[in-house]
This record gives C-alpha cells, structure tokens and sequence, in this order.
C-alpha cells in the first residue's frame, strides 16, 4: 500500500492541466515505442501456415469426448486411407507420425543411402537406428546399401522424384528397401505419387504425414504404404488414439482431399507472389508449390548473410547450411502478408 501513495503523491502538487498533460506525454511516448517495435515472423516452419480445418478439429474432438476412457479401433482410419490410395488395407499402417514410421523401417546396421537434399532429420534418424547414412544423389544407384530413403518432395527446393526414377531404382535394387517420404505430397501433384507403384513392386514403402497440407502434427499421424510383410510391423502396439484416427479418416475424405488441393493451389500463387516481389533484385526462389521457398541470391551474399540480413528485420529463416548448402534459405510461406514482409525484408 505505501508503495501506490507514493505513487500517487507525485501528482498532488500538480494541477489538473499539468497532469493531464503529463499523462498525455506518456501515452505519445507508449505509442511510440509501440511502433518502433517490430514483431518477429518466424519462416522456419515446412508445412502450411493456417491451422488444421474446423471439420478435422471437430472430428477429433468428437471422437475424444466419445471414447476417452476406451482404446481406440484404427480400423476405419486404416480402410479410410487404403481406399483413398487404392490399397488393401493389409498395405497400410498407421503409425505416430511419418518420423516414427521411417525410423521403425530403417535398419540397426549397414549402410543407408540417403537422396540429399532431403528430409533434414534423417541422418540422425538412420544413426540413432544403428545404421551409417550416406548422402547420395536422389537418383543414385542403390549399389551394396540394404535400404534407401528418398524424400519427395524434397525439404528444400520442393523438388518432386519423378515416378519413373523410383520404379527403376526399385527394379534395379531388387535386394534393397526403397523408402520414399512423401511427408510434403499434398504440394504435389498426385498423379505423381510412388503410391501407384507400392502394389507393383515388393521392395517399396511410402510413407505419407497428415502434419504438413493438413497441419496435424499435433496428433502425430502418418501412414506407411507398402507390401504387407514390410508394413505390418510397424504399426504401434496400442494403435493410434481416437483422435488422431478420426483426424486421418476425415484428412482422407472427399472434402479432405479436396481442401489439400485448394492448399496446393495456394502455395502457388504465394510462389507467384514472392517471386514477382523478387524482380529486380538479387534474389530468386525456385518455383514450387510446397509452402516455403528456396532463396539465394544473385550477388555476394550467402546463405548465411542472407540470414543475417532477414534476421535483422525480425524476420527468422531456415540457413541452407544444414543440408550442407552454404547459398540458400529456406522461407515459409506464410500467406500473403507474410510474403510480402519476406520480400520487403530481403530488399531493404
């Protein structure tokens, strides 16, 4: 208490003119530092900005409230997806997010060919396994190595395997798994997808997330796609929760399946934006239509000034310098606005 009558007191030799002038003095010096400050847009991120839609939410939550205290049937999520990618469902497993499902197919030793540029985490993932990753292009020959990891499409520059490479690389590794993450395949096109071929050949698996066109990673969901004696263990003792499989069946669904499209199509007009944005500067992206953007430039910065430069701004990137790429940053996009304070950033 005696802390506010000191406060307070300050203002008893002061006529009500003074205090109001005072006060008003403050309030000007509050605005100003208000709109000095400028808030930090964070672009580090790799799936879609805006959060999962309402129906998936409601889904989830409905299946929360309803089964809470009871253990989850991923049955239906399980057919859902099969019959979305025209498979068995003895060809799918569920499983607690693409991560967890690459990490259960890669091997406890031996060599893993690893396509780079590709999901970052990976060769961490392949150690922790057991096993010693080796960084080769995504069009190599699998040569001696027992399992294959390709990512598609890629982590950095969106780029998309052609299906025809994947069904070679198979057909020429008879002795290999071939596993394709395609964690980023709602920015793609889906006649594209390894999907079709995972009924034709016995050595390849797809592993598909519901975090990146669906932002879903709050659940922890994937799907593995592939023969049968190669998914059926991977899928987790207890299943998935309520939730997260009523997230999935309905991520599947007609309406899900056409909300990833309008999200494809977003991402490329925001591509559009950036790159009309860019003309006349030093800087370009690839063209894509994954929902970040792969930035270099023209002139003497790098990889990491260009970090440097954006950081300044508030405005925080991914350096390409972790998948060993000193000239490039990775940028979310994240919707119109947030593309232009990106563009804004790297000319000022």
């Amino acid at each position: 208490m005696p802390r506010f009558r000191d406060h307070y007191r300050q203002f008893e030799a002061m006529d009500p003119e003074e205090v109001s002038a005072e006060l008003r003095a403050r309030r000007e010096e509050e605005k100003r530092r208000a709109l000095s400050r400028v808030e930090p847009l964070d672009l580090t991120g790799a799936g879609w900005f805006e959060p999962p839609h309402p129906d998936a939410v409601n889904a989830a939550t409905f299946a929360l409230r309803r089964a809470l205290n009871a253990y989850a049937d991923a049955a239906p999520a399980r057919e859902a997806v099969a019959a979305r990618f025209g498979l068995a469902p003895e060809q799918v497993a569920l499983g607690h997010g693409a991560g967890e499902l690459l990490r259960a197919l890669l091997p406890g030793a031996g060599d893993v060919h690893v396509g780079w540029p590709g999901w970052q985490p990976l060769p961490d993932l392949v150690t922790a396994a057991g096993g010693h990753a080796v960084p080769v292009p995504p069009d190599a020959p699998a040569g001696d190595a027992a399992t294959v990891v390709l990512t598609s499409p890629s982590d950095t520059a969106g780029a998309v395997l052609p299906r025809a490479a994947v069904q070679t690389l198979c057909e020429q590794a008879e002795h290999a798994t071939v596993i394709v993450d395609e964690a980023l395949a709602e920015f793609a096109d889906p006649d594209g997808s390894a999907v079709a071929l995972v009924g034709e050949l016995p050595n390849l698996v797809v592993v598909r997330s519901f975090s990146k066109g669906h932002a879903l990673a709050g659940l922890r969901a994937g799907a593995a796609l592939g023969p049968p004696e190669l998914v059926e263990r991977l899928a987790p003792s207890g299943g998935l929760s309520a939730p997260a499989a009523a997230a999935v069946a309905w991520a599947v669904s007609d309406r899900g399946t056409e909300l990833a499209a309008r999200r494809r199509a977003a991402a490329g007009t925001l591509h559009e934006q950036l790159a009309d944005g860019l003309e006349g500067t030093p800087f370009h992206a690839a063209p894509a239509h994954v929902p970040f953007a792969w930035i270099a430039s023209d002139g003497d910065e790098d990889g990491p000034a260009i970090s440097a430069r954006l950081a300044a701004r508030q405005v925080f990137v991914v350096p390409g310098t972790l998948w060993g790429d000193r000239d490039h940053v990775r940028a979310q996009l994240r919707g119109p606005a947030g593309v232009e304070r990106l563009v804004s950033a790297l000319a000022a």
